[in-house]
This record gives C-alpha cells, sequence and structure tokens, in this order.
C-alpha cells in the first residue's frame, strides 16, 4: 500500500531521498524544509511527487480537521 511521507526536517538531500524510494510505498513527500536537486531528480526518477517549504500550522490544521 502506498504512502505520503511527512518530514519536518531542515532539507531532505539525495541520500535521504534514496532512504525514502527505497521503501518502495511512498507516493509523495511532504516536507516543512527544503528538498535539494538531485534529491528532487531521484524523486522524479521514482515517479514520487513532493511538496517543500509547507508551513507546521498546515498540518495542524488538517489534523484538526481530521478529528472534528
Amino acid at each position: 500500500m502506498s504512502h505520503i511521507e511527512i518530514k519536518t526536517r531542515k532539507t531532505i538531500d539525495s541520500t535521504l531521498a534514496q532512504k525514502i524510494i527505497d521503501k518502495g510505498s511512498v507516493s509523495a513527500v511532504l516536507t516543512t524544509g527544503k528538498i535539494t536537486k538531485p534529491a528532487k531528480e531521484r524523486f522524479k526518477s521514482a515517479d514520487i511527487a513532493w511538496a517543500e517549504n509547507i508551513p507546521e500550522s498546515e498540518f495542524m490544521q488538517s489534523e484538526a480537521q481530521e478529528e472534528g
């Protein structure tokens, strides 16, 4: 089953990107930090969507909406 990986890191580099890819079940990566260009290229090659610089408050609002 595929899932979305959420990271609250300052940077996702190509090494971490490869670890995420190697899981084999990640369809997208969301992070509050930045994703390096090489990491983005790896995600693209692995057909994994990504989004960066997402404010932590966006995660908190989504969680509250799911609970309510």
